[in-house]
């Protein structure tokens, strides 16, 4: 059971699950750039993630910028704040399984040695202790990965993004016929043997070889989707009262793919087409910017301006909202210093807590050859999860290689990024 156990968090490590309530998408971006810089871009993007974090950057873009080609742009996060990693490590390097399992069999061939009863209720203990330190224990995960074609103008600016995205987690279920089941054999076996004898799983065991842990039936709740994404980010300055302000705007057509069921923990197979659900759908981001001239840029976004809610096959939903965020950013030749500020909270994605993001960001550019980035990004509606960030650009004649790391505690996330500006 403990290797199906981890084959069944592996694997829901991708979805998110929580019978009955809904989830969100966050609001993200796994560009290198804007991830090693805390999250932020809103203000201080370039062509390059402008399709990510704002399209109207692509018409306030600083005289240097061209052209961008990103291929691969990829990245990852996973989140276990409740340490059930560690506690499945526990239960598989105890062998409780086998434990019980041969306690039970030495019973066997003494159906009245109360010591051997006692010990069959000791093992079934430490496998009611272990088994319920997993109970209701959640993980999550997301993936993406994409390609972008960002070409800057103040006149007719565009950018091209194709992005696939995995957002969930998953839930691991202990159930009340496990509870029932395991206590039972642990109060028989502190009784006597013959209570212990007389009791169903345990003669089932003895009589018909049936083990008791081939009846346990927790499992993993998994529920998430899968965003495929092509869009068209669209841009223009335009002259509003005496200013120069760059809108911009990204339609884009999503397939949405949803999952929601179970995994019992005793099943071998894992079918990830199981409880699969299809959407395709329409929606778009729309943004403002406005370059200062002397350093100064503020930017603002609101992604997935169309509310949707993706009803599961279990009649739980989805919810792809409206999100704003605003970002006010200043550059040097040598340095970029950047703060994005998320202006509404954004409902849980699967079990991770509610959302609404501060994040601050830095990068130190040498030669145009050389980017060091550090960022810190604070979750306003949960204390407990700030992460610190980091990342490295090279970029020499035009090629150049991105990459960040962002971490805490309870988060790990990565991204990667390869392509050419000329």
């Amino acid at each position: 059971m403990s290797q199906r156990i981890l084959q069944a968090t592996v694997c829901g490590i991708l979805f998110a699950a929580a019978a009955g309530s809904a989830s969100a998408v966050p609001f993200n971006s796994f560009d290198p750039r804007s991830f090693g810089m805390g999250g932020t871009g809103v203000a201080s993007g370039t062509s390059a993630n402008a399709g990510y974090m704002n399209p109207a950057l692509l018409a306030a873009a600083h005289e240097d910028e061209d052209f961008a080609l990103e291929f691969p742009v990829v990245g990852g996060r996973f989140m276990d704040r409740d340490d059930l990693m560690d506690e499945i490590d526990t239960y598989q390097d105890t062998n409780l399984e086998s434990n019980l399992t041969t306690a039970i069999d030495t019973f066997s061939a003494d159906l009245a040695n109360d010591t051997k009863a006692a010990a069959v209720a000791t093992e079934a203990d430490a496998l009611w202790t272990q088994l319920n330190k997993l109970s209701n224990k959640a993980i999550q995960m997301e993936v993406s990965g994409g390609l972008v074609i960002g070409i800057p103008s103040k006149k007719f600016g565009a950018a091209l993004t194709v992005n696939g995205w995995v957002v969930g987690g998953g839930l691991l279920n202990v159930t009340s016929a496990d509870n029932a089941l395991v206590n039972g054999i642990v109060d028989a076996g502190n009784t006597s043997s013959a209570a212990l004898a007389a009791n169903r799983a345990i003669n089932d065991q003895v009589v018909n070889s049936n083990e008791v842990v081939d009846k346990l039936t927790s499992n993993m709740s998994v529920r998430g989707a899968v965003i495929q994404e092509v869009s068209i980010a669209l841009a223009r300055e335009f002259n509003i009262g005496g200013h120069e302000v760059a809108l911009g705007v990204t339609p884009k057509h999503l397939k949405v793919t949803t999952f929601d069921y179970r995994v019992g923990v005793n099943t071998a197979d894992f079918d990830s087409d199981q409880g699969e659900k299809e959407y395709s759908d329409f929606n778009f981001d729309i943004g403002i910017a406005k370059d200062f001239d002397n350093g100064w840029k503020s930017g603002f976004v609101v992604k997935n301006a169309i509310a949707q809610d993706y009803q599961t096959v279990l009649g739980n939903i989805i919810k792809i909202e409206p999100q704003a965020r605003l970002g006010i950013a200043h550059r040097t030749e040598w340095t970029t210093v950047a703060v994005d500020v998320d202006l509404n909270e954004s409902e849980a994605t699967g079990f991770d807590s509610k959302t609404q993001y501060a994040g601050v960001g830095a990068e130190f550019d040498a030669w145009d050859m050389v980017q060091l980035r550090v960022g810190y990004r604070h979750n306003m509606s949960d204390s407990d999860t700030s992460i610190v960030t980091a990342g490295l650009g090279l970029s020499p004649f035009g090629v150049h290689v991105d990459a960040a790391l962002a971490g805490n505690a309870d988060e790990v996330g990565a991204s990667l990024q390869f392509g050419f500006r000329f």
